[in-house]
């Protein structure tokens, strides 16, 4: 089925800045009503990244604070895109979050991190490094970069110590594409 079945009326944009517009939108219901429906468009449209960065049986994770939740968050390293190539995007994260470029990187496909209010997509994707890297240029936003082995980030999740939505699909992601066992 192609056919929408909430019909947009009316845009309405009720606050936009270099991150983000929020349009409170004036659509029909399939039973006639009419209504208004919350959509966010990061980015400008273009879709973000987040990679999983793993050296041998380690995976690079990042601190940083998510100023939504109030508290700090180790997980892969993402970000908003910085151009209409999504994998150029994931190359940059990598860069800035960790301090340099992978010798492998993978697209892993796209993921819709929420659907009912955000309009776009998230790139995954997957990264080789030889060495661990722990020197993040954007100091600002990475308070700390650590690599830990699969099994330690596994008891980290099911221990509710890691939690992020973007860290679990891109470990799925891998682990299904034959890229690490969990």
């Amino acid at each position: 089925m192609t056919e929408a079945v909430i019909r947009q009326l009316r845009e309405r944009i009720v606050h936009e800045n270099r991150f983000a517009t929020v349009y409170d939108d004036v659509v029909s219901f399939p039973d006639g009503r009419v209504g208004e429906y919350l959509r966010v468009v990061e980015g400008g449209g273009r879709p973000g990244a987040a990679v999983l960065a793993v050296c041998g049986e380690r995976v690079a994770l990042v601190h940083v604070y998510r100023y939504p939740l109030g508290e700090w968050e180790w997980a892969v390293p993402r970000g908003f895109g910085h151009c209409d190539d999504p994998m150029e995007t994931a190359l940059n994260e990598l860069v800035e979050e960790l301090g340099a470029a992978p010798a492998e990187l993978v697209d892993m496909g796209r993921i819709t991190p929420n659907s009912g209010l955000l309009a776009g997509d998230v790139q995954l994707a997957f990264a080789r490094y030889k060495t661990e890297v722990a020197a993040p240029v954007d100091v600002g936003e990475v308070r700390a970069v650590r690599w830990v082995d699969l099994a330690a980030l596994g008891a980290e999740i099911t221990s509710g110590a890691i939690r992020d939505g973007f860290t679990l699909s891109a470990l799925a992601a891998a682990a299904l594409r034959g890229f690490i066992r969990l």
